[in-house]
């Protein structure tokens, strides 16, 4: 019998927590395999525009792993362990071919940043993102993309303004964004399920910008934790982290890998050049900026909103213990733009504050609506809580 290598073992010990899970919350049937297949073509075939044989031929494409991805677990979510590995495919491209890539995994953490758990008996590390972060990463995107105003550029192109005043004046006039903006984050903060927020679908150019700051977002997200490994970061520091529905249990503890702040800063700004590094050959460095100062400004949101929700009151959510506050990291992020890009990070950072202003803006029209459900007795889910 082939000796367990410490990957080996720390990917046997993310699928005992996936399947845990699964079978707490009776999800261990149809994940996978044919009646999973067939529900990803009954959901495109709802979409408007697609053909038949195109739904058919991207459900075959999206569900078949490449030679080089490690297994997918028998809980994993396919359409998680898909979008990470294509994620961390883009990453990889101009690394060197000696990188070992991460065991990387979906699990209910609570945190929109990766958490880093190590595995017993195994000096590999799991770094496993909240399973539900890209769903909400592609759904707040649209709906920032959708407080852009569209105005006519050169040429007659369509071009989409960040200017505050005119969003504030589109928001106001037509109040989709904000109506989208707070679904999706309700849906989150209530329920843990972005996707429980109505579907539909935004004009072609909404959702282009959409995706392109999702992207941003995603890759940034990623890069950060490749950042760990490029810099080989040593952790001095451990911890307990509560897992919900493992053990049979609403929540379990196992082991956090706790950062420093300054290697968290290390891996921040490695992240940024990965995702800029990724993406700017087809959008230039300010799209991808943008996409990085989203997750910020999307961390912001969660935060203020559990203790809104909580408390009734506007007091910042309790610092974490292994990552610096959201501000201090988009300042470090700035600061390290302006060293790289000198004079041509002028326009990027003035893209990057109107990404931040625009959320303020959706979040001053949300807010409310969390208070009234803080009087009115709602609760978070538990995600939010278990590790506060």
């Amino acid at each position: 019998m082939a000796t367990k290598t410490d990957e080996d073992k720390a990917r046997a010990f993310l699928w005992e927590l996936q399947a845990q899970i699964a079978e707490v919350r009776g999800l261990r049937r149809g994940r996978q395999g044919a009646g999973w297949n067939e529900l990803l073509v009954e959901t495109g075939r709802r979409m408007p525009g697609l053909s038949d044989e195109v739904v058919d031929r991207v459900v075959a494409l999206g569900t078949t792993p490449q030679d080089h991805w490690p297994p997918c677990g028998p809980d994993e979510p396919p359409g998680g362990y898909w979008l990470i590995h294509t994620l961390a495919d883009r990453l990889e491209k101009s690394f060197p071919a000696s990188f070992t890539r991460p065991v990387l995994g979906l699990l209910a953490t609570g945190e929109i940043n990766a958490v880093t758990l190590l595995a017993p008996d195994s000096q590999a590390h799991v770094v496993v993102f909240e399973n539900e972060l890209l769903n909400f990463a592609g759904l707040f995107s649209k709906a920032v993309a959708l407080a852009m105003p569209q105005e006519r550029a050169e040429g007659d192109r369509i071009a989409f303004s960040v200017d505050v005043d005119k969003v504030r004046r589109h928001v106001r006039d037509s109040p989709e964004a904000v109506r989208r903006f707070r679904e999706v984050v309700l849906a989150y903060l209530l329920e843990g399920e972005p996707s429980r927020a109505p579907q539909y679908f935004p004009p072609e150019g909404v959702d282009q910008m959409g995706s392109i700051l999702r992207d941003g977002m995603e890759l940034f997200v990623l890069g950060h934790e490749y950042g760990h490994v490029m810099a080989e970061h040593v952790a001095d520091r451990k911890g307990p982290r509560r897992m919900l529905g493992t053990d049979g249990a609403d929540v379990t503890e196992v082991t956090e890998v706790a950062w420093k702040w300054e290697q968290e800063a290390v891996a921040d700004l490695i992240g940024w050049n990965l995702c800029l590094g990724a993406m700017s050959g087809d959008y230039g460095p300010s799209l991808p900026h943008a996409g990085v100062e989203l997750f910020f400004s999307a961390c912001e949101v969660l935060e203020r909103a559990v203790p809104l929700l909580v408390t009734g009151a506007n007091a910042p959510r309790p610092a974490s213990p292994t990552h610096p506050p959201t501000e201090l990291r988009r300042d470090l992020v700035r600061g390290h733009a302006k060293e790289r890009l000198n004079e041509g990070a002028a326009p990027l950072l003035q893209l990057g504050t109107a990404i931040q202003e625009i959320v303020d803006v959706l979040w001053e029209q949300t807010a409310p609506v969390i208070l009234d459900l803080h009087r009115q007795g709602a609760v978070p889910d538990a995600r939010w809580t278990a590790n506060l």
